[in-house]
């Protein structure tokens, strides 16, 4: 849109600056050709100078204009506001200080030295409250939650990580209702799998793939996955791209990953853990509860058999080493709750 009204602009500058050109000498006498001959020729000649000049300059503003919105979309609703009361105190102090700097002779000294100072105090303003919002956030958290309040739906936005995306079990709790919010991956976490699935290792470019054949499908059908532009050049890694996203706009993050989902919750971001929910979900079994497995292997132990419930819980079953490939009914006699998940013990269950 930039490109086209820069060039319509400059086009019909040229146009009517060769008009005004074409005008000036009368032609006929200098020339020898007709007057309105030479005027069609000047308008063309200067639209075409025009057009190409607008094309130029459209492309480098359009250009422009993408990296000021890019920059705009990484900043939160707070910086937005701090920067502009920043702004708007170093004005405040330019006008104050041009003052005296007008008296200067001659008088363009004053004039020049006013601009610099109205430009130099306006800009250390909006910077100082930039570097400063995230302590501002912080000192100030309703602050924060109120302007990220403004904007409408942040709070019900779901940020999906790497993980999520491969995993891909977010799909079926959209579709049972427990994602009613907008379901968003930033264009951060695309590039990630981008680079997951160019990697030399076969189970990297395996995942990779998946993720990204996964959005692939999601974005064809009537999905509410939006994938969409932003990025924080001055953060590397996409973690923590994640947590900043989520905090600024009041949204959730949504992960099977332990690690971002303990540095979400310590900064203060509410983030959805996918296993925690599985392992919630799980059924609980009590030590003399009957259960019936199927015994796929032998155990590390001398008779022992291991089978898995339909919840992928292990199974570990004494002296049932002779009994793989059976489906037996067993007798819990204890449950163990480890930090990889949970491990029932049983035996077999004696019939009377």
């Amino acid at each position: 849109m930039i490109l086209q009204m820069t060039r319509f602009v400059f086009f019909a500058a040229g146009s009517v600056g060769g008009f005004a050109v074409a005008g000036l000498i009368d032609w006929s006498e200098q020339i020898g050709y007709p007057q309105y001959l030479v005027i069609i020729i000047f308008v063309i000649l200067g639209g075409s100078i025009g057009y190409l000049s607008g094309s130029i300059i459209g492309r480098e503003a359009t250009y422009a204009w993408q990296r000021f919105e890019e920059r705009l979309q990484s900043l939160s609703a707070v910086e937005i506001m701090l920067g502009g009361l920043g702004g708007t105190l170093g004005i405040l102090v330019a006008v104050a200080v041009s003052y005296p700097l007008r008296l200067l002779q001659p008088a363009w000294i004053g004039l020049l030295g006013s601009v610099a100072a109205f430009g130099l105090l306006s800009f250390i303003g909006l910077r100082v409250a930039l570097l400063k919002a995230e302590d501002v956030s912080r000192a100030f958290p309703r602050l924060a939650a109120g302007a990220a309040a403004g904007v409408p739906g942040a709070d019900d936005d779901v940020f999906l990580d790497t993980s999520a995306v491969i995993d891909g079990r977010f799909v079926d709790l959209r579709r049972a209702g427990f994602l009613p919010g907008r379901l968003r991956v930033p264009r951060f976490v695309l590039a990630e799998l981008h680079t997951l699935s160019d990697s030399a290792d076969d189970v990297r470019r395996a995942r990779g793939r998946r993720g990204l054949d996964l959005l692939a499908t999601l974005q064809q059908g009537d999905s509410a996955v939006e994938v969409f532009e932003i990025d924080y050049a001055d953060i590397p890694e996409v973690d923590l791209k994640l947590v900043r996203l989520a905090r600024d706009s009041g949204g959730s993050l949504l992960t099977v990953d332990h690690n971002l989902t303990d540095l979400a919750r310590v900064r203060g971001v509410r983030a959805l853990n996918v296993n925690e929910l599985a392992a919630a979900l799980r059924p609980s079994y009590l030590p003399g509860e009957s259960l019936r497995v199927n015994v796929v292997r032998e155990g590390k132990e001398p008779g022992q058999g291991v089978g898995y419930l339909e919840d992928g819980t292990m199974v570990v079953v004494a002296a049932g080493s002779d009994r793989v490939g059976e489906s037996i009914e067993t007798e819990v006699t204890s449950v163990l709750q480890t930090s990889a998940g949970r491990m029932i013990f049983a035996k077999l269950k004696q019939l009377t």
